[in-house]
């Protein structure tokens, strides 16, 4: 153990003890009659990080055979790269992922097909185990870049959307949390296992890495801090000053008590929830909103009779960019000579069609003004009007 921890002063010194290392296995297997496969992808060198690189020898050798030096190799299922940037991985996820998107888009349409809730859920049992499949070696907001963007497409296609939604709105319609807030919440629950049970040797290697001021796992730990502050705050029914200290503290986790790194399946996504909601009033003030959607994890109650067609036009009263008057008079004035509705009383958007046309039931309307009531939104038009249809849809 003191061996492997060693640190060498250069590169010469450290291939000096790569090959102690690789002839002490060729002697060790020789003495026990077994053969190390030395075919690339089964055994090969990596050198991470050096600016050395170009001295860095093409083969090794093992008894009589050679390993190659590589830049990229996977391990456990992870293509590790020789620079840790996870590239070559991101690429392998992304056309994975498309795929089997693919293969599961045939069997849907604005106009037919299956529903958005039935959509979502194969997707992320179909998706999500591969996505997020070792997320916390890998994941970052680089290599999510062009997954983000097929996960839009995804959550587009299962709205029914034609054309470009706020990406923040897409996710609360859907009630699937950003893929960054799940790797987020993956991590989170990683680091509380291990603090949560007998895993010595992991709490010791995470509490050396964060005195090394390892830039990850402060990231990591600063969730797992806003995790148990949650917790104090918003879960548990009695204060508790004990926890309330430590979770201040900025040093490591160790004394806080175990039973507070235990989790439940409901805890984790109330947790999430308040993550997401954090998250995206962040991004949408950013953008210049003045009100903010309030985030679930469960899907929106459309009735399961509902046929697809109807579905799609009942999830675009939730969004400004749908295909009533008000937004195709913006698109094409040309085309659309006018954003009034056929009512002739006012611009044909949701709130105008649910609340103010003559044409609708005085029934919808006293419903809608209900919601509106209890909900607290008093401003109805515009955006602020969508985020107020919104938060009444659940």
């Amino acid at each position: 153990k003191q061996w492997y921890q060693r640190r060498v002063r250069d590169l010469e010194e450290c291939l000096l003890h790569l090959d102690t290392v690789l002839q002490s296995l060729s002697t060790w297997t020789s003495c026990w009659k077994m053969v190390i496969n030395c075919d690339p992808d089964k055994t090969e060198v990596i050198c991470f990080n050096t600016y050395e690189h170009v001295n860095v020898p093409n083969e090794f050798t093992i008894g009589k055979r050679s390993i190659k030096l590589t830049e990229q190799t996977k391990v456990l299922g992870v293509i590790l790269d020789s620079k840790l940037k996870y590239k070559g991985h991101s690429s392998y996820v992304y056309n994975k992922l498309l795929y089997k998107w693919t293969c599961i888009s045939r069997y849907s349409n604005r106009n037919w097909g299956m529903s958005q809730a039935v959509l979502i859920r194969i997707s992320k049992t179909v998706l999500f185990s591969s996505l997020f499949y070792g997320s916390i070696v890998w994941m970052n907001n680089t290599t999510l870049g062009e997954i983000n963007k097929l996960w839009y497409k995804i959550a587009k296609s299962a709205v029914g959307a034609v054309f470009n939604v706020n990406a923040n709105i897409l996710d609360v319609i859907t009630g699937v949390p950003p893929l960054h807030v799940q790797s987020r919440v993956i991590a989170t629950k990683h680091y509380l296992k291990v603090f949560s049970g007998n895993h010595d040797i992991h709490k010791e290697f995470i509490t050396a890495q964060f005195a090394e001021e390892n830039r990850i796992v402060q990231i990591h730990l600063k969730d797992v801090r806003k995790f148990l502050k949650w917790r104090l705050n918003s879960w548990e029914k009695e204060p508790d000053v004990l926890l309330e200290e430590l979770t201040s503290r900025r040093d490591s986790l160790s004394e806080v008590p175990v039973k507070y790194f235990k989790y439940t399946k409901k805890m984790i996504e109330k947790f999430t929830e308040a993550l997401w909601q954090e998250t995206i009033e962040t991004e949408l003030m950013i953008q210049g909103w003045s009100r903010f959607p309030q985030v679930s994890c469960q899907p929106l109650p459309i009735p399961r009779n509902t046929s697809r067609e109807k579905e799609v036009l009942v999830m675009s009263l939730l969004y400004e960019n749908n295909l009533m008057n008000a937004f195709l008079f913006k698109v094409d004035k040309d085309r659309w000579k006018s954003p009034l509705c056929v009512c002739g009383t006012g611009d044909q958007d949701a709130y105008h069609l649910l609340a103010e046309c003559s044409l609708v039931i005085d029934s919808t309307k006293e419903k809608l003004a209900y919601l509106l009531q209890i909900n607290n939104q008093d401003d109805p038009h515009t955006t602020n009007g969508v985020i107020a249809l919104l938060n009444c849809s659940r």
